[in-house]
């Protein structure tokens, strides 16, 4: 490996697998991949579905890379445990499923996405009258525990797994209680995703990079 940092960011020849590649985060990770000279394959609904293994596409090969953004219900709901069952099963069990059906090659690595809901409980007052569903929650705090659990089962075969935690990405949307007093600009995200998805994080794993704006110093 280069010991310059922009050869170790270059993803050139490298398959990419973005699942939930129709999200706003998704999005963002399909260009920066591109950006970084990566090719990729984007998954999400209707086309893909994380419980049903019959939609996987069959690959040739392991892909180098994994992102998935597809964990966790954003909706607010009327009572917390609103559709519970269901959010666990996709964020929990379907992340599960993802992480043995695209393991990455060795040397790869498997992102799995958090939030800063990942270290704190939501503030209830910013979704008053409804609540952010539990069922978030329990998924974004599950998510670290299963990232920890395959970055220790794959490390022996050199793929890393690691959690990417942001805060809010600006959609209009309030601002938030975190000391910046804003949301994160999406371009913002670019640079921690190829940081993650890179040999430049080539010593990191079952680790949790956050990009909250200091959300969870408090």
């Amino acid at each position: 490996m280069s010991s310059k940092i922009l050869d170790q960011l270059d993803l050139r020849g490298r398959i990419n697998v973005v699942i939930g590649s129709r999200g706003l985060l998704g999005k963002i990770a399909v260009a920066t991949i591109k950006e970084l000279g990566g090719e990729c394959l984007e998954l999400d609904l209707p086309d893909f579905d994380l419980l049903d293994p019959t939609t996987y596409p069959h690959l040739d090969q392991a892909p180098h890379g994994v992102i998935n953004c597809a964990i966790g219900n954003q909706i607010a709901v009327k009572s917390p445990q609103d559709a519970m069952s269901r959010d666990l099963e996709i964020g929990l069990a379907g992340a599960a499923y993802a992480m043995e059906l695209f393991k990455p090659r060795p040397g790869g690595v498997f992102v799995n996405v958090g939030s800063d809901l990942s270290f704190k409980a939501p503030a209830p007052a910013r979704y008053h009258p409804n609540f952010k569903p539990l069922s978030y929650s329990i998924v974004k705090f599950g998510v670290l525990g299963l990232t920890k659990y395959y970055a220790a089962i794959w490390g022996p075969e050199n793929i890393r797994c690691n959690t990417l935690c942001p805060g809010g990405i600006e959609q209009g949307q309030a601002k938030p209680y975190c000391p910046l007093a804003r949301l994160a600009r999406p371009e913002e995200l670019k640079a921690p995703i190829a940081f993650l998805m890179s040999d430049a994080s080539s010593y990191m794993t079952g680790a949790e990079l956050r990009v909250d704006g200091g959300s969870t110093c408090w």
